[in-house]
């Protein structure tokens, strides 16, 4: 792998492992404001963070020895409807802004695998974000948590997905027994 697409495996690597942790926190958070469905959709994304963050760290198998990771992580733990405007706008960028560029270098380095997996994380980046937007939206203008289905996370790609999963994910063309429920 070439220095540059390793570096930006890396640099993913941590960015998705703080996720992980954000919003792992935001579901406490959100736990404890008593919205158990924003809750759930939180821990289906801790779970989506999971997955990036493995699948960086597999591509970086090769690269032995120990590396600085940069990332950037608020560490603020505010209201849930603050948290799901932090992290819908997390995921907007890293679908639109992060993601895409790490992918046009990888694609011009030849790094063809981190290419496509960069490019798979950036469409889920985009679903998670309408999800999140989606759930603000409805906490901003109601009084209560709209009522929500099965989540489901595919662990090949980390797309959530709500009510029953595909038959095979839109992303990455896992089968469905590879979707997980989120309780």
């Amino acid at each position: 792998m070439k220095k540059a697409t390793a570096r930006s495996v890396r640099d993913a690597f941590g960015a998705e492992s703080a996720a992980h942790m954000r919003y792992l926190i935001f579901s406490e958070q959100a736990g404890y404001e008593n919205f158990p469905n924003v809750a759930r959709l939180f821990r289906a994304l801790t779970f989506a963070g999971q997955v990036h963050a493995i699948a960086h760290y597999r591509q970086a198998k090769e690269l032995l020895g120990e590396y600085c990771v940069y990332f950037s992580a608020p560490f603020i733990l505010d209201r849930t409807v603050d948290n799901l405007t932090k992290a819908s706008e997390a995921a907007q960028e890293a679908g639109e802004e992060f993601y895409p560029p790490l992918a046009a270098a990888a694609r011009s380095q030849g790094e063809m695998q981190a290419a496509q997996s960069f490019e798979r994380i950036a469409q889920v980046k985009k679903a998670h974000y309408e999800m999140l937007r989606n759930m603000l939206g409805f906490i901003e203008h109601a009084a209560e948590e709209p009522k929500i289905g099965g989540l489901y996370v595919c662990g090949g790609c980390g797309l959530v997905v709500e009510g029953k999963p595909p038959g095979i994910c839109p992303i990455c063309e896992a089968k469905q027994s590879c979707f997980r429920l989120v309780s």
